[in-house]
């Protein structure tokens, strides 16, 4: 599997983009751009993965789907974050997205779309 700076590095040369061209893409809150060093840390997994806004920016910047990148970076969306759930939940929607992982070991990438929508235990 591999990690946010991974995945940021083939996406952009997937896409042909430079260093500087993603770096002038992606902005802080305050709308100045990240630095090109910043990147580079990035890609050579130097530097932890960004927060939330960054990683919605890089998906943006990348034409990726930012579900993408929370999973490499090891975080939950913020969507995700602090809920009321019960514990049989969350062992059910683990359970769902391990089963989708071991279905989908065909090497298939889904960059623009949802590769799976899962129906867990009759909820819709």
């Amino acid at each position: 599997m591999e990690n946010f700076g991974q995945v940021i590095k083939r996406r952009r040369r997937e896409l042909r983009l430079t260093q500087r061209e993603v770096a002038e893409r992606v902005r802080f809150e305050d709308g100045h751009a990240i630095s090109g060093a910043y990147l580079v840390e990035l890609e050579h997994n130097t530097r932890r993965p960004p927060r939330a806004f960054l990683i919605e920016q890089f998906a943006n910047a990348l034409s990726l789907k930012a579900d993408v990148l929370y999973f490499a970076a090891g975080r939950l969306p913020a969507d995700l974050g602090v809920r009321d759930v019960s514990n049989e939940l969350v062992v059910l929607a683990f359970e769902a997205f391990r089963l989708e992982l071991t279905r989908g070991k065909s090497g298939l990438h889904t960059y623009g779309s949802n590769a799976a929508a899962v129906r867990i235990a009759g909820r819709a």
